[in-house]
């Protein structure tokens, strides 16, 4: 009679790329043993090994924080401390150890890539011996995942997102912090509602907003130069204090002189710039610093 068989420490690939192979972890250290199918072996599938506990790491973090990452406790992985294998792009900002201990060493952001241990590392031996301890019949999907991270000073001030909005009318691109500003604008038509641009402090060195009637534009500088040379010289009206600059990241400026209004454009997103170049666009330097808005981001790996 043939009688059904299941691997312990099994890792069933579901595409065809996983952070680890069968075979990596196998041939540097044997974990592998028939057993019956009748014993009841626990399932987790993973989103490339990005899976942990709610409040056991964060998005945003203060100089000084310390913890230790854990696979969530709803999850046959719960206890496998040695589970978490974390590049760390910038790692003079945060630092991991194999048991997922992590520290926030000093202000800016980062990106964090997570997924399993794999090859012959000395943590790849000891997640097997997890694996051999409490067997799982573990499924990886093929996708790659970034987190973005930032990590503020212990007194840093709470963020304001800074909304974007486009007039497809005039091709502005409007600024605001102000919830009220932005839905009145888009519930009297005037714009397309693009999302939070980046994150602004409560305080930092003032960035003012100015208003051409004739042009019908925005327009966002920190100089005061540049404020008087707009006011006395070309009709624009001073309206105040926008918002501060202050964070991790630089929100940049373009110019384009084919535009009369809409001309200038702010973005944190080095991509968004290397493409408004390519169409056109004078790169005219850093504006103003803020921090990223914190998204999860996924792509295929």
């Amino acid at each position: 009679m043939f009688r059904k068989c299941l691997v312990r420490g099994m890792l069933l690939l579901c595409c065809a790329y996983v952070p680890f192979s069968m075979s990596e972890i196998s041939s540097a250290y044997p974990i592998f043993q028939e057993v019956s199918a009748d014993e009841l072996i626990p399932r987790f599938e993973s989103q490339g090994g990005s899976e942990f506990e709610a409040g056991t790491f964060k998005m945003r973090l203060k100089v000084g924080e310390k913890g230790q990452i854990l696979r969530p406790q709803d999850s046959p992985l719960k206890d496998m401390r040695h589970s978490f294998d974390i590049r760390v792009e910038d790692p003079s900002i945060i630092t991991f150890d194999e048991q997922g201990n992590w520290t926030a060493l000093k202000a800016g952001s980062t990106k964090i890539y997570p997924s399993f241990p794999s090859g012959d590392s000395n943590q790849a031996k000891k997640f097997a011996d997890e694996l051999k301890a409490d067997p799982v019949e573990l499924l990886v999907n093929d996708v790659a995942v970034a987190w973005e991270v930032i990590v503020e000073n212990s007194d840093a001030k709470i963020a304001k997102p800074m909304h974007r909005l486009y007039n497809p009318n005039n091709k502005e691109h409007f600024y605001t912090s102000d919830l009220q500003e932005r839905d009145a604008l888009v519930q009297m038509g005037w714009g397309q509602y693009e999302g939070v641009a980046w994150q602004a402090p409560e305080k930092g060195e003032a960035v003012y907003r100015l208003y051409n009637p004739i042009l019908k534009d925005h327009h966002y500088t920190k100089d005061l130069n540049e404020i008087r040379v707009l006011t006395e010289k070309h009709f624009w009206k001073y309206e105040g204090l926008a918002w501060y600059s202050g964070g991790s990241r630089p929100v940049y400026r373009l110019f384009h002189q084919g535009l009369t209004s809409g001309s200038h454009h702010y973005t944190m997103d080095e991509h968004e710039v290397a493409v408004l170049q390519q169409r056109g666009w004078i790169y005219e330097g850093i504006a103003w610093y803020g921090n990223p808005v914190l998204v999860f981001e996924s792509f295929q790996g």
